[in-house]
């Protein structure tokens, strides 16, 4: 239903923007967020404000600001996403929290500030970005994966908790995708996975062969933003919406010994 309002996180680049743009083009009205805002002065859309996920204040001065113009928020689109890279044993402990912090705490932070509304009208539709790596974890995603473990288990049950007052929450999967945020996990890591005297190195080698070669082949975000779209505007939404190949999605269905199996041959 075109004139919505949808509040979307972490439209600086990637998905975010071009779910963003996307949206516009077809008559929502879209608040655009980003933490740092600057970065979206180009960006098409109804309202563009400020917010860090992990900052309650500006979660809840952001959400003010969107019902004070809007009214409302009809959808809310959790997109802001952290991946840290390494080996669990190498990568510090602060890093593995701050996974948390933006995955699964900023999402849940946000969640809380829009439902009061939500359950006042009846009605309001959740959509959270997780990742196929919520279903499967490779090494040395270790951190990201798990915290989009617990997103996907945070989803699961806010679903259910909330479907009575007419909200529905549905899971977004999206594997490997051509965007700045693969890269900028590596180099964020590189503290981690350059270090020469690593027990892990010849698997960061071959990790990093691997994500090369992902990413020449991974399609645009646009291909997430029409999963989104279609979420958004299904009158009776999944609760998970994988955006991957029929092998990617295969996966979660494969035993633990095969699927140990096969990721050892990839590596």
């Amino acid at each position: 239903m075109t004139g919505q309002v949808v509040l979307i996180t972490g439209c600086s680049s990637g998905i975010g923007r071009n779910l963003a743009e996307r949206l516009s083009r077809a008559g929502y009205r879209v608040v655009a967020t980003a933490r740092r805002p600057e970065t979206l002065a180009d960006l098409p859309a109804a309202h563009r404000t400020a917010l860090d996920v992990e900052e309650p204040e500006s979660v809840a001065r952001a959400v003010q600001e969107t019902i004070e113009r809007f009214g409302q928020v009809d959808v809310l689109v959790n997109n802001a996403g952290y991946a840290q890279f390494g080996a669990l044993e190498e990568v510090p402990e602060e890093l593995v929290a701050r996974s948390f912090a933006v995955n699964l705490h900023g999402p849940l932070r946000l969640i809380r500030a829009v439902l009061p509304q939500m359950r006042a009208r009846g009605a309001g539709r959740i959509i959270n970005l997780s990742s196929m790596s919520g279903r499967v974890v490779l090494p040395v995603w270790g951190a990201y994966g798990a915290a989009k473990f617990a997103l996907e288990g945070m989803s699961d049950a806010l679903r259910r908790e909330l479907a009575p007052f007419g909200i529905q929450v549905v899971l977004i999967e999206p594997a490997s995708v051509r965007t700045e945020f693969a890269p900028t996990a590596r180099a964020q890591a590189m503290g981690v996975m350059a270090n020469p005297g690593s027990t892990y190195r010849g698997l960061y080698r071959r990790m990093e062969q691997f994500l090369e070669r992902s990413y020449r082949s991974a399609p645009g975000p646009d291909v997430v933003s029409r999963v989104v779209q279609r979420a958004i505007e299904a009158q009776r939404p999944r609760a998970r919406y994988p955006v991957a190949g029929v092998a990617e999605r295969l996966l979660p269905w494969l035993g633990d010994a095969m699927l140990d199996r096969l990721i050892a041959r990839l590596l």
